[in-house]
């Protein structure tokens, strides 16, 4: 058992050993100049695997949102997705300073969008309205829930969008997250958006980065955003190498991840002190609540950190695990017994 169990994000994936060797022994490349090999055979990979033209590689998913919304939106557009999602809450009001784009929000049930209000909600401007300039999705919705979209849903979506000439985007940070719960191949999910961006250091477990992917148009309109925003690299294959081999590995990890939650989930649901928000659990996220009269889910979490187990605090009385391959079936059985010990002692 590791000295510390980190379940507060599946970006506290370690590397493994292949990964590193695949770093130590680079050929570094120039990827401004589209020279560096690693990150053009991660390119070739990602758009084989999503069914999209062309890709660009860059430092974080917030960037690749920040840079896709930028490039499928005019000044004064609006930009309509869900309420909880991570462009709206987590990104330090990129939508609006880079883009100068506004939100509106559409109603999502445990990841399904509500087709009639979002129809219902687009507009071509009046003099007082923004017009709607982008449907903006998310893979898997909800960061501290981790909600499944059915395909059903997705197709929906792309009908209103094709009928009012709109594009659609998928911040796809978990994509292959959502891929394994639907059973179907990434891009089985991506054939109903026009861009899209998956996260490298989470649920497929790379170091660091994510890709962007579209067409070759939007991807060299995507490049010279990149590069404004400070996002350029030169030597990029220190991300690329440990990213192919994770790209390679998607299933197994994921897999693995999902049925691990899933476990701890039904574990920690015997506790009566405990609800798990998002039971039957849709991919590698639990939300829980604490229902204890002598015990905050503050004290919990502190009572953990002396065990070196580390979960995050999302609401008053709320926490979120994520499984990932660095912790193990055996740190969770000891995470399981050691939160109800921490409960039944108080």
């Amino acid at each position: 058992m590791p000295n510390t169990i980190d379940l507060r994000s599946d970006t506290a994936i370690q590397p493994t050993t292949p990964m590193l060797e695949a770093v130590r022994h680079l050929q570094f490349g120039d990827d401004l100049l589209c020279e560096d090999q690693s990150t053009n055979t991660l390119v070739t990979q990602a758009c084989t695997l999503l069914g999209k033209e062309d890709a660009v590689l860059t430092p974080s998913g917030t960037m690749s949102n920040q840079i896709a919304i930028a490039a499928l939106t005019q000044p004064g557009d609006e930009v309509l997705l869900g309420p909880k999602s991570h462009i709206r809450n987590l990104e330090s009001a990129g939508l609006a300073v880079i883009s100068g784009a506004q939100i509106r929000c559409i109603p999502v049930q445990n990841g399904v969008y509500d087709i009639d209000t979002l129809e219902s909600t687009i507009t071509s401007g009046t003099l007082q309205e923004a017009p709607t300039g982008l449907i903006s999705l998310e893979a898997t919705y909800d960061l501290n829930s981790g909600y499944v979209t059915p395909l059903e849903n997705y197709q929906a979506i792309r009908r209103i969008a094709t009928k009012h000439n709109l594009p659609v985007f998928l911040d796809g940070a978990r994509l292959f997250n959502a891929a394994h719960t639907l059973d179907v191949e990434p891009h089985q999910i991506c054939q109903y958006v026009d861009a899209v961006q998956f996260s490298l250091n989470k649920g497929i477990g790379a170091p660091l980065g994510a890709i962007l992917l579209g067409t070759k148009n939007f991807i060299a309109t995507a490049r010279r955003l990149r590069q404004r925003l400070g996002g350029g690299m030169r030597h990029s294959g220190l991300l690329a190498a440990p990213a192919i081999i994770a790209l390679n590995e998607w299933r197994t990890t994921i897999e693995t991840d999902h049925i691990n939650a899933r476990w701890l989930a039904d574990q920690l649901n015997t506790n009566k002190h405990l609800t798990i928000n998002n039971h039957p659990i849709d991919s590698n996220i639990i939300n829980l609540t604490l229902n204890h009269n002598r015990m905050t889910v503050t004290s919990l979490i502190q009572a953990l950190e002396k065990r070196d187990i580390y979960v995050k605090q999302i609401g008053d009385a709320s926490a979120r695990l994520v499984t990932h391959r660095s912790v193990s079936t055996t740190d969770l059985q000891y995470v399981s017994k050691q939160i109800h010990q921490i409960i039944k002692n108080q």
